[in-house]
């Protein structure tokens, strides 16, 4: 399932995949096949249950015995996948191949592969410029870039160099986008739909067709564009500088379906390439037909892409996944996998447009806790109204949905490692939790989670409060009637108040500025005076206040 937001129905279904066999006219379904055991490179056998718990990293390396390959390939129809980690494999079956499926001795049991169906999500094509919305070189990206503290660690020169991140999803047409030209370094990818090594648009694809004449790969480079993307004056991304696998696992056909056994393999894959973040902005949550994950199985243990996703983490990897656009619909929560122990669950807030107020959850962002009782989401982060790549317009859109707060999380997660490489999984799952911006309810809540990501905050690094120069000197001075601006920049978001008194000491204007970190000293973006009708020419002092400075001086205004 993308993880953006519906618009046709309020539930998302889910159903096993089905297709009648144009030979045979038998209906066949795709099932995993947990296989009993695995030989080690000495001989030896190791009995397998699925998990982690009591198999090493190396066990869990070992491949999938040839000889129960083949066994289970005279059986079957055709083997989709394997699983290293879960001793399995996903195959297609008809129902009188089961019985002697279940017969052989090398299988200890078997389960269906799950897939969702899912409606059109929603866009946002404008792109409403707020004060905030155009700042240097960030452009349009500014606002959910300033709003997260990313913007100082990337003038600390934390870009994401040498960082390796993961997107699972359903494709990634990056080729013809500006979003990409510049500095994209992919270092590996590739098609678990279609068994090929491109996961751009292709016209003959054996499963989705066309991809030119359809949403197919959209979905992944939008989610791609808000972590890679480099286009300086326009669009820059969390972390354009690192290197990136993309594995496509999505078949969107007509109704969008994703099963798990792509999804696993998937992230298999991209383990074993080292990735250091994995973003997962799929999720799974209601079946329609015979087996059935209910709210009750949303404990970290029971659905196959959340028991991956957690011994993904014990091997070291940062896992970042969208918390579900469920919280309007009958299902109310979380979505698998980011029910997983480990993982970094992501709700979505909207975009702080001109600094009104603080972030407001999503209406849709799913709700916690786990069925045991854990806190998700872990944090939140900007989805709601986010920008993005527009893959087939060229340019850049609006779109909502925890699809793209999840890889606004993914890419700091890039650069608190590259500050800090010594960390592991829980040192960055800890550092967002206990430096996130508190909303909602006092303390963490199955809401806001533990709060806003401050991704600057997150990375334990310091810098010299601001001085003067953090407040430079306000223009124009005098002024003609026109605005007066206060230009400053800022390391942290801070509450910034503006007074203005006449020479009786008398305020004429006050306001308060809830800012982000970042540089305000152009007339569109920085704190102003509107000078009105009734002030006439004279002197005036004015006061400009923060947390860590203050500054004040004296103003003309010239009424000619």
């Amino acid at each position: 399932m993308l993880l953006s937001i519906p618009v046709i129905r309020s539930l998302w279904m889910f159903l096993f995949w089905v297709n009648a066999s144009p030979a045979t006219g038998v209906e066949e379904r795709n099932v995993w096949i947990f296989l009993r055991d695995k030989v080690d490179r000495e001989g030896r056998i190791v009995e397998w249950r699925i998990g982690s718990q009591g198999h090493s990293t190396y066990q869990l390396d070992l491949p999938v015995r040839d000889d129960y390959i083949e066994d289970v390939r005279q059986v079957v129809v055709d083997i989709r996948t394997t699983s290293r980690w879960f001793n399995a494999l996903s195959a297609r079956v008809t129902p009188e191949q089961e019985p002697a499926l279940r017969s052989l001795s090398c299988v200890r049991s078997i389960g269906p592969v799950l897939q969702l169906y899912r409606p059109q999500t929603a866009s946002f094509s404008d792109l409403p410029a707020g004060r905030l919305a155009q700042q240097s070189d960030y452009g349009v990206a500014f606002e959910q870039l300033a709003q997260t503290e990313v913007i100082p660690l990337h003038q600390l020169g934390y870009t994401g160099s040498g960082m390796r991140i993961a997107v699972i999803d359903n494709g990634f047409h990056y080729i013809t986008h500006r979003a990409f030209e510049q500095r994209l370094n992919v270092v590996a990818q590739r098609d678990f739909v279609n068994d090929d090594d491109v996961v751009t648009d292709q016209v003959d694809q054996s499963r989705t067709g066309d991809e030119t004449r359809s949403s197919q790969n959209l979905h992944g480079a939008q989610v791609l564009s808000i972590m890679a993307a480099y286009d300086p004056g326009r669009f820059i991304g969390v972390a354009p500088d690192a290197e990136y696998i993309l594995a496509k696992t999505e078949e969107n056909a007509t109704e969008l379906p994703v099963e798990e056994d792509r999804w696993v393999a998937g992230l298999e894959w991209a383990v074993g390439l080292g990735a250091q973040v994995v973003n997962s902005s799929l999720g799974y949550n209601i079946w329609d037909v015979g087996e059935s994950y209910e709210y009750a199985d949303l404990n970290g243990q029971t659905a196959l892409t959340s028991i991956a996703a957690t011994m993904a983490v014990e091997r070291g990897v940062v896992v970042v996944v969208a918390a579900g656009n469920e919280a309007g619909s009958a299902w109310h929560y979380i979505t698998a996998p980011a029910d997983a122990d480990g993982v970094i669950t992501v709700g979505s807030v909207g975009i702080s447009i001109e600094d009104e107020r603080l972030p407001v959850i999503a209406g849709s962002s799913s709700r916690g806790p786990t069925a045991d009782g854990r806190i998700k989401p872990d944090v939140v982060a900007p989805g709601q109204g986010i920008v993005v790549a527009d893959v087939r317009g060229g340019d850049y859109k609006r779109s909502s949905g925890t699809s793209f707060a999840s890889p606004i999380v993914s890419g700091v997660c890039a650069l608190l490692l590259q500050a800090n490489p010594q960390w592991n999984p829980d040192d960055v799952l800890s550092a967002l939790r206990y430096s996130a911006l508190d909303l909602g309810e006092a303390g963490p809540d199955t809401v806001y989670g533990w709060g806003h990501i401050q991704a600057f905050s997150a990375s334990g690094l310091r810098v010299s409060t601001p001085g003067d120069t953090a407040f430079l000197k306000p223009f124009p001075n005098p002024a003609y009637g026109q605005n007066m601006y206060f230009p400053l920049s800022l390391d942290r978001r801070e509450e910034v108040r503006l007074s203005i008194f006449d020479v009786s000491g008398t305020t004429i204007f006050d306001t308060v500025w809830n800012m982000m970190s970042g540089s305000y000293v152009r007339s569109d973006n920085a704190p102003y005076w509107p000078i009105g009708s009734g002030v006439t020419s004279g002197v005036y002092f004015y006061l400009l206040r923060s947390s860590s400075v203050n500054k004040s001086g004296s103003l003309a205004v010239i009424r000619r």
